[in-house]
This record gives C-alpha cells, structure tokens and sequence, in this order.
C-alpha cells in the first residue's frame, strides 16, 4: 500500500482544507502555478534546520525547492546514521483544523520527494505543528528539514 498522496487524494484534502478555513482560499486548478527561476541550491549545514517556503493555502514544491531538497537527499544518503526531521507550519489564517491539515500535506509532500530521491521513507521522522503565532507572512508557511541529531 503506498503512503504517497495521490493527485485525486491531494485534490480532495485541499477542497477540505479550504472548506475548514475561517478565510477564503483560492480555487484549485487543475495546473500547478508555473515555477518560478531556479536559484541555486543551498550547501546542506547539518547545524542548521532547510526552510522550504510555499504559497497561502499550497502545498505545491516549487522547482527550487525540489533543487534544495535532491541537495538534502543527497547529504542523507551520503551519512547513513544521520536521522531526518520534517516538521510542517503553517501561518494562522484559517481554522486550527485547516492548518493542521495543511502543515501536515506540506510536511508529506516534502518528506515524498525526499523519499522520490533516494532517502530511505524509515529514517524520515514527519511532524506537523499547524499554525506559526506570530507570523502572517511566507516564513510560517514553511516546512524545516533538519538533518541533525533530529532534537533541536
């Protein structure tokens, strides 16, 4: 059986998410927003937590993040004994409910793509916190990616 959301599931889960939200959310098309530039990928720091940002109301991967994220995959499988953390936000607009589910998809699909690049599913540790207090802005709409002892 496969863990990984599939568009039909993915679909569903956002027309859910919006319905629980205390604001509007956009429509979802049928078409992933075009990505934008890619920039260069980050040297992977296992001292420090990966942000990968997303759009309100998205749990889409923008191409730079799927660059920052083959970077990560490649650092895990080059330190076997190095455990992997996936924690997801997101800003607090919306409903609690809304904004678990939400961290929850950005949290999977991010730790899929991880997976999609080599990284074993079993040293993948997902978290999903909701809502970020304080922040309304792209910084709580993140996913962290730590490559650490996992305990920060």
């Amino acid at each position: 059986m496969s863990r990984r959301l599939t568009p039909a599931a993915f679909g569903a889960a956002l027309l859910a998410l919006a319905a629980c939200a205390e604001t509007p959310a956009p429509a979802v098309t049928a078409a992933p927003p075009a990505p934008a530039p890619a920039a260069p990928a980050p040297q992977v720091d296992p001292n420090r937590a990966l942000p990968i940002f997303f759009e309100a109301w998205s749990a889409f991967l923008e191409e730079p993040a799927r660059v920052a994220l083959a970077e990560v995959a490649t650092y895990i499988k080059a330190n076997p004994r190095v455990p992997v953390l996936v924690v997801g936000y997101a800003d607090p607009r919306g409903s609690a409910e809304a904004n678990m589910i939400l961290s929850r998809l950005r949290a999977r699909v991010v730790a899929d793509t991880l997976v999609e690049n080599g990284v074993p599913r079993n040293r993948i540790r997902i978290l999903y916190r909701g809502a970020t207090p304080g922040f309304e802005s792209l910084e709580s709409r993140r996913v962290e990616v730590r490559v650490d002892r996992g305990q920060r």
